[in-house]
């Protein structure tokens, strides 16, 4: 008995501050986004769903942000997912260098998203950039492009950093899951004649259901949740080219004091990530 008191005595300050400074919070944003809460003052009185109707229906900035934020998660983890399952592969068939390629993959991940903003802003720098100057060295110049700086390239720029990022992740997690199948199983179908084509597509592909969940779910979040890396390269510009939801709510609420405004977009950004992360809580502990 002594021992299921001591994990719940340990586990006491984590869900009391998980209770406080997430929920607790999230609950208050909730309440703001139903006042009239502009600039400094009070919060002015009860408006309901207005808040919410308003962005729906006549900020097209919003519906700009919600589709780029969409957009950004299905184009990046389309990639990244693939990518890493690739890779995963590749490392898994013993291919040369292979403790070095898995310390590659590391390395874009330990990176912060403002140093990989940082470091992308530079790269893509129209005239000064390391793309469009190798490109010139190259004698390739007709290739150079804006870019980040460019209203129909700002979100394809986005998605490169994004994949950069996290494609080594992804890779790691599929080698993990790959790794882990058991020999009984790969030597009974090499027994059965099956080809190193037919190992993978068919035994060990279908094998990685829970690290591809897992991915996926943990990208989907990363995606929604965006800020630093956008507002650093970007700033949801040019124009609102790249503007996702998070920029947005930093913009309308501290640029321009709308804050019930922006309660708002962040309680539609916590709807949006708790319907991502309750069914794959409700699927983990079906396991």
């Amino acid at each position: 008995m002594k021992k299921p008191i001591q994990i719940t005595l340990f586990l006491i300050p984590a869900i009391l501050l998980v209770l406080i400074f997430i929920y607790s919070f999230a609950g208050w944003s909730g309440w703001a986004s139903t006042m009239s809460w502009e600039g400094l003052g009070g919060f002015g009185h009860f408006t309901g769903l207005k808040n919410y109707i308003e962005l729906f229906t006549q900020d097209s900035v919003f519906r700009k942000g919600l589709l780029n934020t969409l957009l950004l998660s299905v184009a990046f983890i389309g990639i990244t997912i693939p990518l890493g399952l690739i890779n995963a592969i590749l490392l898994d068939m013993g291919i040369k260098g292979k403790k070095l390629f898995r310390l590659i993959f590391l390395i874009p991940l330990s990176f912060s998203f403002v140093v990989s903003a940082a470091m992308w802003a530079w790269m893509f720098a129209p005239k000064t950039g390391t793309i469009n100057s190798l490109l010139r060295v190259l004698n390739l110049g007709f290739f150079t492009q804006p870019w980040l700086t460019s209203s129909s390239q700002s979100m394809l720029g986005l998605i490169i950093i994004y994949v950069w990022q996290f494609s080594g992740f992804a890779t790691l997690v599929y080698f993990a899951g790959i790794s882990g199948v058991k020999q009984e199983i790969i030597e009974a179908a090499k027994v059965d004649g099956a080809s190193q084509f037919q190992k993978y597509l068919r035994i060990i592909i279908p094998l990685q259901k829970i690290p591809t969940f897992t991915i996926l779910f943990l990208l989907l979040m990363y995606s929604l949740r965006v800020f630093d890396l956008v507002w650093l390269t970007t700033g949801g510009g040019p124009g609102y080219s790249s503007e996702i939801l998070a920029t947005y709510m930093w913009r309308i609420t501290f640029n321009r004091n709308l804050f019930a405004d922006g309660a708002s977009i962040g309680f539609v950004m916590f709807i949006m990530s708790a319907l991502i992360a309750v069914p794959f809580v409700v699927k983990m502990r079906g396991k």
